[in-house]
């Protein structure tokens, strides 16, 4: 446990924005969680705000930088300003924030740093590892979410190995009432539209799907913000040669993450790689059956096949053939559903992240 003096610290959570991504949507659920439980909690968006700051708990102070670029001097007099006007004691920066947190601990040596790695193996890229590398001693902790990643920064940072600590991603999702249509099977993926969630792999899998003898009328919801103009445009341009565009819905970012669950009968990730996906983890608490790539922390969350259907990532013919037994299997489709939900509420919830994130308070604040 973190010792008494510790039990109320000054919190600053850094992130780029507050679009709807995994490690926004898990910034947004740590700054409330952490408020909650009696800290004082900074939320600072360096970049741009975004959907997810009405989300944020009244009592969160929120701040916006406005960051046009890297070297940025105004913004980074800013966030210098921020942290000590409300005397911020340690910066919790959530992936590519790290360079920013670590800056200003070159000018407010006190600070402490934890490192939340929301990455997955994007941070193997060559060029970018050496960066990680050089400021890694100026890190006191961090926080990787699964073991992949722990191993990655065990062996290549400058961080004590006790500091380095896998926490599971948790879901804050305020469930409403089935609200699916009976007669349409609708497949829901919250996943920002980028490479890495390889979306090509579903569409190819609906576009099979689409041939079968099926009992009810098809629809696909792809909910998620496109920074990515020219992913976007591929996958727009795939649905039109697919003749899917009667299917598939881009909805962009969604605000009523609830809802749309809600409207769901499934849930799919086609990803290729993968930290602990919280969009997983919000379909667990919703109730769906999921189908989902084996990549990151995916397989333990749906118990290697025990909660949730678990195919190779890219195999869209898999992806179709699950996505069927599902759709002619409602008994099936129910059992998956309510085991993930136990397996996700039992095990991933925000008591057990703030167990392990006070343990990293105290290994950091013990030297």
């Amino acid at each position: 446990m973190v010792p008494e003096k510790f039990q109320a610290l000054k919190i600053l959570q850094l992130i780029d924005s507050l679009h709807s991504g995994g490690a926004e949507r898990m910034c947004v659920n740590i700054s409330n969680v952490l408020h909650e439980s009696g800290h004082d909690v900074t939320l600072c968006a360096s970049r741009e705000g975004g959907p997810l700051e009405k989300f944020i708990t009244p009592g969160v102070r929120y701040c916006l930088l406005t960051k046009k670029s890297p070297v940025d001097l105004a913004a980074f007099r800013s966030l210098i300003r921020i942290i000590r006007d409300n005397e911020i004691s340690v910066v919790h920066a959530h992936s590519s924030s790290l360079f920013w947190a670590v800056a200003a601990k070159l000018f407010l040596r006190s600070l402490k740093i934890i490192w939340h790695d929301h990455l997955g193996i994007k941070i193997y890229d060559r060029k970018k590892i050496y960066f990680y590398k050089l400021i890694s001693s100026k890190i006191d902790g961090i926080i990787s979410v699964n073991q992949e990643l722990v191993e990655w920064s065990r062996q290549n940072m400058k961080v004590p190995s006790e500091r380095i600590v896998m926490i599971n991603n948790f879901p804050l999702l305020n469930v409403v009432s089935k609200q699916a249509d009976p007669a349409v099977f609708t497949i829901v993926c919250l996943a920002n539209l980028r490479p890495q969630k390889d979306h090509p792999t579903l569409i190819r899998a609906v576009a099979e799907l689409k041939e079968m003898n099926l009992p009810k009328s098809l629809k696909v919801i792809l909910a998620g913000s496109a920074d990515n103009q020219e992913y976007s445009d591929m996958i727009r341009t795939l649905i039109k040669e697919l003749k899917l565009e009667d299917i598939i819905e881009m909805h962009g970012s969604v605000e009523d993450t609830a809802s749309l669950l809600a409207s769901a009968d499934c849930g799919v990730l086609t990803s290729v790689s993968e930290g602990l996906p919280v969009a997983l983890l919000e379909y667990g608490m919703a109730a769906l059956p999921v189908v989902v790539t084996d990549v990151g922390q995916c397989a333990e969350v749906v118990g290697n096949g025990k909660h949730g259907i678990l195919i190779k990532p890219g195999d869209s013919s898999s992806l179709a053939n699950s996505l069927l037994k599902l759709v002619n299997n409602k008994d099936y489709s129910d059992e998956l559903a309510k085991s993930l939900e136990r397996n996700v509420k039992q095990n991933y919830g925000a008591e057990r992240f703030l167990k392990g994130y006070e343990k990293v308070l105290s290994f950091i604040f013990s030297t």
